[in-house]
């Protein structure tokens, strides 16, 4: 419990002996579950790190090495499940490749175009809203926006060309999207 009290008061030379004590035995025990010494080095050093990062509010209600084997144990299952996840994933990717298959959920993609359309719409200036809106929301025509905001016909059909030339500037990166669909 002394290097406890030692280290969450920042004493630098008790946190580097714990890890003096520790790191080798930690390794070789992560070792045993990821069978990387790289990925093991890199797990035991993430678990000091933290150890250190977090000293000030650092509580252990058991012993220091028990702690620590626990905490590396956590550490190097996480990494194995995050690794499983992956190898999953680019199984699945290196089965594809060569003959891929474009699969969208409609819905959900047709959600999300509509949410980053208004977003793009949202951010607009307000008089560009405005005028959006009135034309494609309401159906107004050019004579009658300009009419209801008081402005020329000129004003509102400039005032279009910009607003629409904004949203296809921040909705490009849709583009792969609607292309892909037509190509289903």
């Amino acid at each position: 419990m002394v290097w406890i009290e030692k280290i969450q008061t920042g004493d630098h030379q008790a946190f580097e002996n714990l890890f003096k004590e520790y790191y080798l035995p930690l390794t070789r025990f992560a070792w045993g579950y990821v069978k990387s010494k790289a990925i093991a080095e890199e797990i035991v050093q993430e678990v000091f790190a933290d150890v250190w990062a977090n000293r000030k509010n650092w509580s252990i209600d058991y012993s220091i090495r028990s702690y620590l084997y626990k905490t590396v144990k956590n550490e190097s299952l996480n990494y194995l499940k995050h690794q499983k996840i992956e190898d999953e994933y680019d199984s699945r990717w290196m089965d594809q490749k060569d003959n891929p298959t474009i699969n969208f959920d409609y819905e959900l993609r047709e959600e999300q175009i509509r949410e980053a359309v208004k977003e793009a719409i949202d951010e607009l200036p307000r008089r560009a809203k405005m005028t959006y809106k009135l034309h494609r929301h309401d159906g107004l025509t050019y004579h009658e926006i300009a009419e209801v905001m008081e402005v020329s016909v000129k004003t509102v059909e400039s005032q279009m060309t910009r607003t629409l030339k904004t949203l296809r500037e921040r909705l490009s990166y849709l583009l792969p999207f609607f292309l892909a669909c037509l190509m289903v």
